[in-house]
């Protein structure tokens, strides 16, 4: 029997990954997994999926010792790099954070990548390294757009990838990055936009939005982009970047009636905040190129919504076990 090749995964205790190996057994994929994540977070530990084909790791990847004697173990084919810092309003409290372990583990993992002789290493990214745009006609970004970041957390982003790039221009590193836009879905933390917002809606509690909500986001559920990425493992070109985006783009105060809807209750919680520094207007990013590998979105925003409200329903734990973290 041919062994199956092995993917490493960093931050499989956080929302995206922890989805993401949930699919790729749903779907049966042909892999087995290995995972990293610091479990710095109470609920971490719980979301993690864990198999016979799949085995986990605790610990940090910034640090060098750890992530070298994890790799030199398992001795992945693929590595997927998806553990971040990445909740925009906690960079601009405290940027240092994000610094560590987007770019410095960033780079721990491409010198393990190197060493081990990975075949190829998924860089996950974000839509927040292109900036803004400032009206709602402009034309969505392309993976040839250039990148303006204008937060800590974009920047850490950033540079993350332009480390990425180095090293294959240095040393020959095969990658893929992928920018995504805003993910929902279950498992969120509850600091992020959607589940905090219904948590508080199911609790009765304001709800506070910045400026008036006009500030527009592509909405995209987490299944969406568990898709996108095992399409890019198993059919993508090697040494460039994929947009994934949803096309479904609504400003925060329209996201909160739709989730008030789905709800029946809270339309009357909202209450507007003043606005934080260097907040972006829009963000619209261009899926094209990866949509002529044959992926395609499957959630429609009112469909995805109304799933993701039930998960938080019937888990209403999650949001008790979140609360605690210190």
């Amino acid at each position: 029997m041919t062994q199956k090749r092995k993917v490493l995964i960093t931050g499989t205790g956080g929302f995206i990954f922890s989805n993401f190996i949930r699919r790729a057994f749903h779907t049966k994929q042909d892999y087995t997994f290995v995972s990293i994540d610091s479990v710095r977070k109470n609920h971490a530990i719980h979301n993690m999926y864990v198999n016979k084909n799949h085995k986990f790791y605790p610990g940090d990847v910034s640090h060098p010792h750890f992530v070298n004697t994890v790799f030199e173990m398992e001795r992945p084919d693929i590595v997927i790099h998806g553990a971040a810092e990445s909740f925009v309003d906690s960079s601009i409290d405290n940027a240092v954070p994000f610094i560590t372990s987007n770019v410095l583990g960033t780079q721990v993992i491409i010198d393990a990548c190197l060493k081990w002789e990975v075949e190829k290493l998924i860089h996950i990214s974000t839509d927040e390294v292109y900036g803004h745009l400032t009206d709602e006609s402009s034309d969505a970004w392309t993976e040839d757009s250039p990148m303006n970041p204008r937060n800590p957390y974009a920047a850490s982003k950033a540079s993350a990838e332009l480390l990425v790039k180095a090293a294959h221009e240095t040393h020959g590193l095969q990658y893929v990055i992928t920018r995504s836009c805003n993910n929902y879905g279950p498992w969120q933390d509850p600091e992020k936009f959607l589940p905090k917002m219904i948590m508080k809606i199911l609790s009765d509690e304001k709800v506070t939005v910045y400026g008036q909500g006009l500030q527009i986001r592509d909405w995209m559920h987490v299944f969406d982009n568990c898709a996108a990425i095992m399409k890019i493992i198993n059919d993508g070109d090697i040494n460039t970047t994929y947009d994934i985006s949803a096309s479904q783009e609504l400003p925060n105060v329209e996201v909160f009636q739709r989730v008030c809807n789905t709800l029946n209750k809270g339309h009357d919680l909202i209450e507007f905040v003043k606005d934080r520094p260097g907040h972006d207007f829009r963000h619209s990013i261009n899926s094209d190129k990866l949509k002529a590998l044959g992926w395609v979105p499957e959630y429609k925003f009112n469909d995805g919504i109304a799933q993701t409200a039930q998960w938080y329903l019937n888990n209403q734990w999650f949001f008790r076990m979140s609360s605690n973290n210190s």
